[in-house]
């Protein structure tokens, strides 16, 4: 099963970043995304290349508008640059506005937007249902910032980070680290970084210098599972059980109740995100009632849509015998996941 997100967002940041050479600079932004080491690179690119570095504390704000203060962002989009052909103005929180006279005040903003500034819509992500999203989406430059996949994109762009600092890695070591650090970019480039520091004599990054220096993520490692296992990815999930086990910060069972209580979780959840999506429950309320942030709920929804209520009960009931089985030492704690896996997975993802 193959990832188009990141893919998909891939194309949108090339499109920025060509426009952005060519300064063709757009007077509205949507960032959308919750990628925010690239969300935040980015946004430096833009404000470098629309505001003077020595006037930019005139010509730059940043306002959050989740307590209804939209006006006062439209206002200062309206304020013309000082000492500078433009200025950029950053609003975050906006997700939920659903009051209507902000709504026709910011569609009116939309229509005419001032072509001396850069209002920039930013947020990890948008609940496409409500009115504010479709809007931003007609009128604004989308840029997209979702998660890179660790099978391709993460590890490549691991691979384009250190040659733009004169080091080399090799695919296998950078797929290798990216199973370690995971794909978040703020971590991945810090472990880089360090890596960079430590072979800086010949400039090439090995696994040896990746076991030694990178720290087992076991959080980083359950999540991933998790994901794959609610992808219904058999092979991705199993691979990652194998370097799970590979490299144990706890005793085996110990592990394997830890990885078991974080599946457990994740079906729990998208049963109760089934059952308020069937009552029309909004995004960020839905959020909210299973504990996730706006973005990551989004993704989440569309994998408990293409999930039978019935297959979600069975899967909490499957992962209730295997916590049994798991106490009473009936088998390895490694095959017990793995049979797990293979029942939660469908047969389908193999091929």
């Amino acid at each position: 099963m193959k990832r188009t997100g990141s893919a998909e967002a891939l194309k949108t940041q090339t499109a920025f970043d060509r426009r952005l050479r060519e300064n063709q600079i757009s007077p509205l932004y949507l960032f959308v995304g919750a990628e925010r080491y690239l969300r935040d690179q980015a946004l430096k690119q833009l404000t470098e290349a629309v505001v003077d570095p020595a006037v930019r504390d005139f010509n730059f704000a940043t306002t959050a508008v989740n307590q209804g203060k939209l006006d006062e962002a439209l206002g200062m989009a309206r304020q013309f640059p000082m000492l500078s052909p433009r200025r950029v103005v950053v609003v975050t929180g906006f997700e939920a506005i659903n009051d209507e006279n902000q709504l026709e005040q910011l569609k009116d903003y939309l229509r005419t937007p001032v072509e001396t500034t850069a209002l920039v819509f930013l947020s990890d992500g948008l609940d496409n249902r409500r009115n504010i999203a479709t809007m931003l989406r007609k009128t604004c430059e989308v840029v997209s910032f979702d998660p890179l996949d660790d099978r391709e994109a993460a590890p490549a762009w691991a691979r384009e980070y250190v040659m733009r600092a004169g080091y080399s890695i090799d695919p296998a070591s950078a797929a290798y680290l990216v199973g370690m650090a995971g794909v978040d970019l703020m971590r991945l480039s810090t472990e880089l970084d360090k890596l960079m520091a430590y072979v800086e004599e010949n400039g090439r990054i090995t696994r040896t210098e990746i076991d030694q220096l990178v720290r087992y993520s076991r959080e980083h490692s359950n999540f991933e599972l998790t994901d794959a296992i609610l992808d219904g990815d058999r092979r991705r999930a199993l691979t990652l059980l194998d370097h799970i086990f590979a490299n144990p910060p706890e005793p085996p069972q110990t592990l394997a109740l830890l990885i078991l209580g974080a599946i457990a979780s994740n079906y729990r959840k998208m049963l109760a995100a089934k059952e308020l999506m069937g009552q029309n429950v909004s995004n960020p309320e839905l959020a909210k009632a299973v504990g996730m942030s706006p973005y990551a709920v989004m993704r989440f929804n569309e994998r408990a849509r293409k999930q039978e209520t019935e297959r979600i009960i069975a899967g909490i009931e499957r992962i209730a015998q295997t916590d049994v089985a798991l106490k009473s030492s009936l088998a390895t704690p490694r095959l017990q996941l793995e049979l797990l896996i293979c029942e939660l997975c469908p047969r389908q993802a193999d091929y």
